[in-house]
C-alpha cells in the first residue's frame, strides 16, 4: 500500500498587502480587446481597446507595447481622444492605440497586449489584491491563402465591455460580436488571463462568489448570450469570453474579451423589458419592418429608458440599416423602429445579429440593461419556373432568365448549382435555407451561367436510360479572393421548383414487382412493365418483330439474371407488343426476394436493343422481441415508394387489419401475447414522378409469420465512474478523503436492444489497468444503477458493466472506463518563520494526494543550496543547512516529486518556483 499525506497551509496575505501599498497608485485596467484587420498579404493592422480607471491618473498609458506573435514587438500610441483617450464616465477611461505589421509568411500568430495591474478590489481575481494581477489580452489569427481562401480578419465586437447588475436582479450581456467576412462564431467562457498561457491566480467565476441555487451563470455558445442570474455580493467582477471564428469549419481565429461587470448592492429599479420578434428570414430584396418597445417592468413614471441597437445590418456597406428611435434617456414606453432593404450582396449562410438594448437611469447617466437578440437570415430567392426535356442521350434543363440575383455587387453572384436525385424527393422548402443535399440530391454542375433565348439551361449527359432524374436549382454566391478572384465562404439560395424527366424511353419501364402468393415452393409474384415510348423509339431504323424477355435474379439488387421460363413475348409490329404482363409462378417466395429486369429485342438480330432498369420485390423481416415483434423491409427499385401500409393477416394473406402506415422502412407491432404467432404483409405506394406514368404503384411483399419472444438482449449500459478527484477542490478536512471509485450507469436507447425496465442483473467487471484483464467484482439487481468499488491501489482501476434480462439475454459490455490516481501537490510562495505560532513551516497546500517522495532543495539568490529533503511534508523552518536562520528574502526551490499512478508504477514532476521569508 502507498501512503496519503494531507497538511495544511495558510496563505500569506500580509506579502500581499505589503505589495499592494506598493502599486495603490497603479490601479489601471478594467476590460479590453484586440481587433486584427488584415490590409496586405501578410499585413495586419492591430488595433487595442482598453478601458481603464480614469482617476488613475499615475497609471495612465498614452503608449502601449504589443507583441505580434512572431518574435517582434512594438510601441504603439493611443490615438483617440487627441491621445488622451477619452473619459465616458462612472470614472471609466476608453483608449485606442493601433498600429500596423508585416509578417515573414503565412502562419498562425497569437497578438498580445500585457499591461502590469488591474485595477483593485475585483471580487472574483485573487480577492482582495486583483491590483498587483497584470491585465494581459490576445487574439489569435491565420493568414490563408489569398488567391483561394481570401483575406480574414478578427471579429468586430460592438457591445463595449462593461456592464452594471444589481444584487439579486438577472444580468445579461452580448459582445455583439460581428465577423466582416461571413465566417462561422462560437462562445466560451474562459479564465482572464495575466500573462501568455498563465490564467490570474485564485480565479473564481461569478457563480463561485457565495454559491447557491440562485446565483447561476451561462454563456450561449450559438448566440453569445451571458446571463448571470443573479449576482449575490457587490463590487466589480471580471469574465472572459473567447469568440472563435470558422471558415469551412476549421478554426482560423479567436478572440478573448476580458469584461467587467459592476454590481451594485442596491437598486431602486429592475432592468427593463423588451418587445421585439427574435427571428425572421427573408429573400433577399426584402424590405424588413420591425417595431420594437422598451418598458419599465414595474411602470414607474420617474424611471427613464435608452433605448438603441447595434450590429451586422448596420455595418453593411451596401443598404445599411436604419434604427429610428429618439436619442437618450426617454419616458416609457420608448418605441423604435428597425428598418432594413435588404440586398443580394447580404446573402449568407450565418444570421445576422441585432441587438436592441434599454438602459434605465437607475444611477442617473446609466443604469441597468436588458438585451434582446434579434436573428436575420438573409436567404437567395430560389430560381424560377424549372422544366425538362428528355432526350435520347440527354435530358435539358431551362429555367428563367433573368434571375432576381443575377446583378450584385464584387461578383458575388457565381452561378447556379445543378442537383439531380434518382426518383422524387420529400424536399420541403424551409424559408431559412433547405440544401438539397440533405435530401438526397448531389450537385452536377457547378457556376452554371449558360443562357440561350429561353433562358438559362443546362444538358444533363450523364443520365442512363431507364432511371428517373429529378432536378432542382440553387444560385450560389460566394466572396471573392483579393489575389485571383477565386470564390470562399460560398453559400447556396433557396431551391427552384422540382422537376423529374428520364432519357427517351425507347426501353420497357418495370412498374410493377408485387408478391401474390408466399410459399416456399410455389409462390407467385406478377411484374408488370410499359412498352417503350412510340415517340423515342424510332421503328423505322428499329422494325419488328419485337420481343420482351422477362429476366430473374435471386435477392434483391443483383444483376446475375436468367430468363423466367415462359416469358418470352413476341409481336411483328410495335402496336401488337402489347404482352407487358407476367406471373412469375412455382418460386420460393417466403425465403428470398428477387429482382427482374426486361430485355428489349428488335429485328431479327440475336443482340438486346436494351434492357429496362431492373426493379425487386419488397423483402419483409422480422425480429421477435419480449411482447413485440420489430419488422424491417427493403427493396430495390427505380421508383420512389414514399409511404408504406402494414397489414396484419392470416397465413394465406387475408387481412385482418391495417396496423400502419410509414414513411420509412420499419414498424414495431407492440404489446403481444409471447408464443403467439402474428402474419403481416407490406405494400407499398409508389411513383417515377412521371405524367405519362400511372401512380401511385402499388406493390406487396410476401407474408410473414413471427412469434414474439425475448430473444433479444438489453441494450448496453453507459458506465460513469467518479472519485475524489474531480471534488478536491471540495475537501475541507482530509479526514474526509475517501479513496473509493463511485460507479454509475443508464441503459440509453439503442437499435437493437430492450430499455432498463427488462434488465434482471448487472454485473460489475474490474481491471487493475488496462492492460490488465477484467474479473467480476460483483452482480447487482436490475434496479440499482450505482456501485461504489475500493480499488487495492488508490483510485486506479478500469470497469465494465453488463446487463442480463430476465430471460437470460446478456448484453454487451459497456463502454470502458478507467481512472488513475490524480497526483495532487502545490506549494506556497510565502511563510513567516518568525515563531508565533502561524506559518512558521514551509509546507505543501492541503490536501495532496499520491506522493511516494520529493527531491526537494532550495537555493538563495547566489545559487548556494541552503536546504534539502526528502520529506514531502517539507517542513522547513526557515534555517540552513548547518541549523542557522537564512534573512528574509526570496530564494528558489526546485522539487522533483514522485508520484504512485498504478501498481508498482511510479512517475515523477518537476517543479521551480520562488519562496518569499519574511520574519
Amino acid at each position: 500500500m502507498y501512503r496519503k499525506h494531507f497538511w495544511a497551509f495558510t496563505i500569506i496575505w500580509s506579502v500581499l498587502l505589503v505589495s499592494v501599498q506598493q502599486v495603490a497608485n497603479a490601479t489601471h485596467n478594467r476590460a479590453g480587446e484586440i481587433r486584427l484587420e488584415q490590409i496586405g498579404e501578410l499585413t495586419l493592422r492591430a488595433t487595442i481597446i482598453t478601458y481603464t480607471k480614469a482617476s488613475s491618473v499615475d497609471a495612465d498609458r498614452d503608449s502601449l507595447t504589443i507583441r505580434w506573435g512572431d518574435g517582434n514587438s512594438e510601441v504603439v500610441g493611443r490615438v483617440n481622444g487627441g491621445g488622451n483617450g477619452e473619459i465616458i464616465g462612472n470614472d471609466i477611461k476608453m483608449n485606442i492605440y493601433i498600429g500596423e505589421h508585416t509578417y515573414p509568411g503565412r502562419s498562425t500568430y497569437t497578438v498580445s497586449m500585457m499591461d502590469p495591474n488591474r485595477i483593485g478590489g475585483i471580487q472574483n481575481v485573487n480577492f482582495p489584491n486583483s491590483i498587483v494581477v497584470p491585465f494581459y489580452i490576445e487574439s489569435t489569427y491565420t493568414f490563408l491563402n489569398p488567391q483561394f481562401q481570401g483575406f480574414n480578419n478578427s471579429v468586430v465586437l460592438l457591445n463595449p465591455p462593461l456592464d452594471f447588475a444589481c444584487v439579486g436582479k438577472r444580468f445579461i450581456h452580448n459582445p455583439n460580436a460581428y465577423d466582416p467576412d461571413g465566417d462561422s462564431l462560437s462562445f466560451e467562457l474562459v479564465v482572464p488571463m495575466q500573462t501568455d498561457g498563465d490564467p490570474v491566480p485564485r480565479y473564481e467565476f461569478p457563480n463561485q462568489v457565495e454559491p447557491g441555487p440562485d446565483n447561476n451563470i451561462s454563456l450561449d455558445p450559438v448566440t453569445g448570450d451571458f446571463v448571470w442570474d443573479a449576482p449575490q455580493r457587490a463590487g466589480e467582477y471580471n469574465i472572459a469570453i473567447r469568440i472563435n471564428e470558422y471558415r469551412n469549419g476549421n478554426l482560423i481565429n479567436y478572440t478573448i474579451r476580458d469584461m467587467q461587470i459592476n454590481v451594485r448592492d442596491t437598486c431602486s429599479t429592475s432592468p427593463p423589458i423588451i418587445e421585439a420578434r427574435d427571428e425572421i428570414c427573408v429573400i433577399a430584396g426584402d424590405t424588413i419592418e420591425e417595431r420594437v418597445i422598451a418598458t419599465d417592468p414595474n411602470m414607474d413614471p420617474s424611471v427613464l429608458i435608452n433605448l438603441s441597437a447595434a450590429g451586422g445590418p448596420f455595418e453593411q456597406p451596401i443598404s445599411p440599416a436604419i434604427f429610428d428611435v429618439s436619442q437618450g434617456f426617454q419616458e416609457h414606453p420608448v418605441e423604435g423602429k428597425f428598418t432594413w432593404e435588404t440586398h443580394c450582396n447580404h446573402i449568407s449562410d450565418q444570421h445576422y445579429t441585432v441587438i436592441y438594448k434599454a438602459e434605465n437611469n437607475n444611477f442617473q447617466t446609466s443604469g441597468l440593461v436588458e438585451l434582446k437578440q434579434f436573428r436575420i437570415k438573409v436567404v437567395g430567392p430560389p430560381p424560377k419556373n424549372l422544366r425538362t426535356e428528355g432526350g435520347l442521350d440527354h435530358i435539358l434543363l431551362r429555367w428563367d432568365q433573368p434571375y432576381a440575383c443575377e446583378v450584385t455587387e464584387d461578383d458575388y453572384f457565381v452561378g447556379f448549382t445543378i442537383w439531380r436525385k434518382t426518383g422524387v424527393s420529400d424536399l420541403e422548402i424551409d424559408s431559412c435555407g433547405t440544401n438539397p443535399e440533405d435530401f438526397g440530391f448531389q450537385a452536377i454542375g457547378f457556376g452554371i451561367r449558360d443562357q440561350d433565348s429561353e433562358g438559362y439551361y443546362f444538358v444533363d449527359e450523364s443520365a442512363e436510360q431507364g432511371r428517373v432524374y429529378c432536378y432542382r436549382i440553387t444560385a450560389e454566391f460566394a466572396r471573392r479572393t483579393e489575389v485571383g478572384n477565386h470564390p470562399y465562404n460560398r453559400v447556396q439560395s433557396l431551391p427552384s421548383n422540382e422537376a423529374c424527366d428520364q432519357l427517351g424511353r425507347d426501353l420497357p419501364l418495370i412498374v410493377e414487382v408485387s408478391v401474390e402468393e408466399t410459399d416456399a415452393e410455389d409462390g407467385q409474384i406478377n411484374v408488370t412493365w410499359t412498352r417503350p415510348d412510340p415517340d423515342d423509339l424510332d421503328t423505322l431504323e428499329f422494325p419488328g418483330p419485337y420481343r420482351y424477355v422477362l429476366l430473374r435474379s435471386l435477392g434483391l439488387g443483383t444483376e446475375d439474371f436468367e430468363p423466367v421460363p415462359g416469358a418470352d413475348f413476341t409481336a411483328n409490329t410495335f402496336a401488337e407488343a402489347n404482352d407487358t404482363s407476367y406471373t412469375d409462378t412455382g418460386i420460393d417466395t417466403e425465403n428470398t426476394g428477387y429482382t427482374y429486369t426486361v430485355a428489349f429485342f428488335t429485328g431479327d438480330s440475336p443482340d438486346e436493343y436494351g434492357r429496362s432498369v431492373y426493379a425487386s420485390s419488397i423483402y419483409l423481416q422480422a425480429a421477435s422481441a419480449n411482447q413485440n415483434n420489430r419488422l424491417t423491409w427493403e427493396e430495390s427499385t427505380p421508383w420512389e415508394n414514399y409511404n408504406y401500409r402494414v397489414y396484419l393477416a392470416n397465413r394465406q394473406g387475408d387481412i385482418i387489419e391495417e396496423l400502419a402506415q410509414v414513411e420509412e422502412s420499419g414498424f414495431v407491432h407492440e404489446n403481444l401475447v409471447n408464443g403467439e404467432e402474428y402474419c403481416y404483409f407490406v405494400e407499398s405506394e409508389g411513383t417515377y414522378g412521371l405524367l405519362d406514368i400511372t401512380a401511385p404503384l402499388f406493390n406487396k411483399s410476401q407474408v410473414l409469420c413471427a412469434i414474439p419472444l425475448d430473444t433479444i438482449p438489453p441494450c448496453p449500459p453507459f458506465l460513469e465512474v467518479d472519485n475524489i478527484c474531480s471534488r478536491i477542490d471540495e475537501v475541507t478536512d482530509p479526514g474526509d478523503v475517501d479513496l473509493q471509485n463511485y460507479l454509475s450507469w443508464t441503459i440509453p436507447e439503442c437499435e437493437d436492444g430492450d430499455l432498463l425496465e427488462s434488465v434482471e442483473t448487472f454485473l460489475i467487471f474490474f481491471a487493475e489497468s488496462r492492460d490488465a484483464e477484467f474479473e467480476l467484482v460483483a452482480e447487482v439487481g436490475g434496479d440499482v444503477l450505482e456501485y461504489i468499488h475500493e480499488p487495492p491501489f488508490g483510485v486506479t482501476g478500469c470497469y465494465q458493466i453488463q446487463a442480463i434480462d430476465s430471460t437470460g439475454n446478456i448484453s454487451e459490455l459497456s463502454n470502458e472506463v478507467c481512472k488513475s490516481n490524480c497526483p495532487i501537490y502545490n506549494l506556497p510562495n510565502a511563510f513567516t518563520p518568525n515563531g508565533d505560532g502561524f506559518n512558521d513551516l514551509f509546507v505543501p497546500f492541503e490536501p495532496f494526494l499520491f506522493v511516494e517522495r520529493v527531491n526537494f532543495e532550495v537555493y538563495n539568490r547566489w545559487g548556494q543550496k541552503v536546504f534539502e529533503t526528502n520529506d514531502p511534508e517539507l517542513k522547513w523552518d526557515g534555517t540552513n543547512m548547518n541549523g542557522s536562520d537564512l534573512s528574509e528574502g526570496t530564494y528558489h526551490y526546485r522539487a522533483r516529486v514522485f508520484f504512485r499512478t498504478a501498481t508498482d508504477v511510479e512517475t515523477s514532476q518537476v517543479l521551480n518556483g520562488y519562496i518569499t521569508l519574511i520574519r
